[in-house]
């Protein structure tokens, strides 16, 4: 059987013929791949521009999320939950939506929205069955951390009081969890708290 290509050698190899192609060319090629599936259409949208393809982007990543913890509104006893995905799917949507077009290099908007997700959908699925598995609050924890950073990230500090009510809610909903998990969200919401303050006043000042 042979060995699979690495990545970077085969993008290597791809870019080699990209050089290659006349104008038309690409554009058949990328209509080709407009064509192969629905993430390709709505990241090709989003990178152009297109707001509501952006949001249909999202929520696509947000019910992927959602069906490892839920089905028809009933929580899942018995497969999904793979963490480990909805991890992968965070780091994927911030993957797919980077273009230098974009402020900070990336829809850092959808990605603290969609790491807030996985928190409210999580925290609400811990609440209904009572999960005593400390895998699953060091998972949500490490997201918490990587959502404030984001938050208190240059470009993504102007998005800290627009979150903040989220943010604020399921740290609320956390209270009674134990595992260090109730410490973390409380955490992630003084940062949105914190963010969104500082935000407000060196925007009044500006103003003035």
């Amino acid at each position: 059987m042979p060995r699979p290509t690495p990545e970077p050698r085969l993008w290597k190899s791809v870019a080699a013929t990209l050089d290659e192609m006349d104008v038309e060319s690409l554009c058949g090629l990328l209509h080709d791949l407009y064509k192969l599936s629905p993430e390709n259409r709505a990241f090709l949208a989003a990178w152009i521009g297109d707001e509501d393809a952006s949001v249909e982007l999202l929520d696509g990543y947000k019910a992927k999320i959602t069906t490892q913890f839920f089905v028809r509104g009933a929580p899942r006893l018995s497969g999904g939950c793979d963490l480990a995905l909805c991890r992968r799917l965070l780091k994927e949507y911030r993957r797919v939506t980077t273009a230098p077009e974009m402020l900070g290099g990336f829809d850092i908007r959808g990605t603290i929205d969609l790491g807030l997700h996985y928190l409210e959908v999580g925290t609400r699925y811990v609440n209904q069955i009572a999960w005593d598995e400390e895998r699953a609050y060091a998972s949500m924890g490490a997201v918490a951390v990587e959502t404030s950073t984001l938050c208190r990230d240059r470009s993504g500090q102007k998005w800290a009081g627009v979150f903040l009510p989220r943010a604020r809610a399921v740290a609320e909903a956390a209270r009674t969890i134990g595992y260090g998990f109730r410490d973390d969200l409380a955490d992630m919401a003084k940062v949105f708290e914190g963010t969104a303050a500082a935000f407000e006043l060196r925007r009044a000042r500006r103003a003035r």
